[in-house]
């Protein structure tokens, strides 16, 4: 080959990959083996292309673990209404509507979110939702209700002429402007406006088959996530199908990151650990899965975080592994949303042994790292401890924590 034809061979390439990252969303792709890759992201049909500097390379969406969005800055936007999915999502949502049943399609319930993304999913698979706002406080039995749902029957709270009330009903269709339901069997409806929340019988709905993994969430900037398969990324769209089977067009300006969840991988917040806790003050505080004690998600050092573990010293989480895993790997601080005094240690073991303890950590400090080798353990063991103050508002955070199989 002469050197004209090598230098037409190596220019053809680099604009094939100069094309491909203008097709992609450039960000920062890490994968299971550990890979760092900065560049551009493409997935079609299940394909990942990652073009970096020294040219494409080419993964199964199982080998990601996550790919954060180079130009995203994140705005979380307040809302004071949500909906939750049986399926086990929960959304902010910026409107409510839907349309009844009928020409053999179910009544569905229209979510529009702060992000822009409206979906559509069947009423039936509809866990609760709550209007919220000055003119409809939460009603006093719906965190109650919540927790624990009827099994037969839906619950509606509605406010009428100033008065909170609870009513034991079946719901049929909620459209943009009322909910229309039965009452001992006769049919009512009632304007949207005055409807505080619903929470659904247990047995009134059903929750969807959950897609195979891998499975994606997609976070967005404005603060709400969506889970499920990931169909396509490009430059323009992040696309993915909810359980509930909407497909999902998320603008790329609005993806603030992608975790991805194979059979190779599995977040600590989604297995069940032995627990072993040391009051505080004579309160022993719950661990929490995906949140703080003071709201959803989690945040460090100006980062939210949609999965983690939260716990307030001293709590131990022993997981039982199984010898299926050989590195764990997490970020860990004290959540921004925790005490001015927050003071704490964290430590993992593997094994029953201290292989990790970090230095005393307070509010506001750069967030750590972790990358530990687990070679095949049994369990997995993470610990957050007293720090001198002993405990004020110490929300101790394994965020992103999650173990992998090489």
């Amino acid at each position: 080959m002469t050197t004209s034809s090598v230098r037409l061979v190596f220019a053809l390439a680099a604009t094939a990959a100069m094309a491909l990252a203008q097709d992609g969303l450039r960000g920062i792709v890490r994968t299971i083996d550990g890979r760092t890759l900065i560049g551009s992201l493409v997935v079609v049909d299940g394909r990942a292309t990652a073009t970096t500097a020294t040219g494409p390379v080419v993964l199964e969406v199982a080998e990601i673990t996550a790919f954060d969005h180079a130009d995203a800055v994140a705005a979380v936007v307040a809302t004071p209404n949500h909906v939750w999915l049986r399926s086990g999502q929960e959304l902010p949502a910026t409107g409510l509507g839907g349309t009844p049943a009928a020409d053999g399609k179910p009544a569905m319930l229209r979510i529009e979110t702060p992000g822009g993304l409206v979906l559509d999913v069947p009423l039936s698979t509809v866990r609760a939702l709550r209007q919220g706002g000055r003119e409809r406080p939460e009603p006093a039995l719906f965190g109650a209700d919540l927790r624990q749902p009827p099994t037969s029957e839906d619950l509606i709270y509605v406010l009428k002429d100033g008065k909170a009330q609870r009513s034991a009903v079946t719901v049929s269709s909620l459209a943009s402007e009322r909910i229309d339901f039965l009452l001992r069997g006769s049919a009512f409806h009632f304007e949207l406006s005055g409807l505080a929340a619903v929470v659904f019988g247990s047995t009134t709905g059903f929750a969807p088959d959950r897609q195979p993994k891998p499975r994606t969430r997609v976070l967005l900037t404005t603060g709400e996530q969506i889970e499920g398969r990931l169909l396509a990324v490009s430059a323009t769209i992040v696309q993915c199908r909810l359980d509930e089977g909407a497909v999902i067009d998320v603008p790329t300006a609005r993806v603030l990151s992608l975790q991805v969840a194979s059979d190779r991988l599995a977040w600590l917040s989604e297995m069940k650990p032995k627990a072993e806790q040391t009051p505080a003050f004579d309160r022993t505080w719950p661990w929490t899965v995906d949140r703080s004690p003071v709201g959803p998600g989690l945040v460090l050092g100006g980062q939210p975080f949609a999965r983690g573990i939260c716990m307030v010293p001293r709590t131990r989480l022993t997981y039982d592994l199984g010898g299926r895993f050989d590195v764990f790997e997490a970020t860990i601080g004290i959540d921004d949303r925790g005490g001015p005094e927050a003071h704490a240690l964290f430590r993992v073991l593997v094994d029953g042994q201290a292989v990790f303890e970090s230095q005393p950590r307070t509010r506001g400090q750069v967030p750590e790292t972790l990358r530990i080798e687990l070679k095949k353990a049994k369990t997995l063991a993470i610990e957050a401890d007293f720090g001198k103050n002993y405990d004020l508002g110490d929300y101790c955070v394994f965020a992103d924590a999650r173990v992998i199989q090489q």
